[in-house]
């Protein structure tokens, strides 16, 4: 059993340290920041190769490949290349929230929340379920708070997640074809904006305020006599008798 792991991030790093005695390369994110990149590069066993999402690994005949926080979508011909498939870690309790920032939508849409291992397809985030597991949203949630606990949860079961998947503890499973949801980037760019005339209730300003809010992002957009302004959110409990 070998794997090359496709990895980005603090959970990314944590992804190499439970493959280490397996591992026969590691393909980094390029646009890692420095204390990702740092910490990365600190989970790396000696003498695994650091390869570019670019280079030829058909090299290593690796029998499985593992996405975590990669962030590049991988074509047909990179998942071809293991005959145990790809799994990929993702921030969604799936077929919700397929694609990008679904921590936003769970909050605006009301979708269920979670995270996923999940094998890769040849398309976006829709391949057999192994794993999942559901993440409550509070009322106090922004996008920030709600990413940040989908971090801890799956951090908490990462290496049970990738182990039992190796050993064939997990079934795959597909996904609804009725149930679902999916969203690209430039969707949360249409959310981001208030626009004066629109009929929104209190409820749905409050729910897109808090699902743009993403300290130190600037947050939603409001324009009003010509000048643009951009707004976030700061809930706590009022616990006043």
């Amino acid at each position: 059993m070998s794997v090359i792991a496709f990895v980005n991030g603090s959970l990314g790093a944590q992804a190499l340290r439970v493959l280490s005695d397996r591992l026969v390369a590691v393909v980094l994110h390029e646009e890692a920041n420095r204390r990702d990149a740092d910490q990365l590069l600190a989970a790396i066993p000696t003498g695994v190769p650091v390869c570019g999402p670019r280079d030829d690994l058909s090299q290593f005949g690796a029998s499985h490949g593992c996405s975590v926080f990669y962030g590049h979508i991988l074509s047909q011909s990179v998942i071809d290349l293991f005959p145990e498939g790809i799994a990929n870690l993702h921030p969604s309790y799936l077929p919700f929230g397929r694609g990008a920032h679904p921590n936003a939508w769970s909050i605006a849409s009301g979708e269920p929340a979670g995270i996923t291992l999940h094998l890769i397809d040849s398309h976006v985030d829709t391949g057999p379920i192994l794993v999942q597991k559901h993440v409550p949203v509070f009322a106090v949630d922004t996008a920030k708070s709600l990413y940040l606990r989908l971090l801890d949860e799956a951090a908490a079961v990462l290496s049970e997640w990738l182990n039992g998947w190796l050993n064939r503890e997990f079934v795959p499973r597909p996904q609804s074809a009725l149930d679902g949801s999916a969203h690209k980037v430039r969707d949360l760019y249409d959310m981001n904006k208030l626009v004066a005339g629109d009929i929104l209730s209190v409820g749905e300003v409050i729910d897109r305020l808090r699902a743009t809010t993403f300290s130190p992002h600037p947050g939603c957009i409001y324009e009003i006599d010509g000048k643009r302004y951009r707004l976030r959110i700061d809930i706590e409990e009022d616990i006043d008798e």
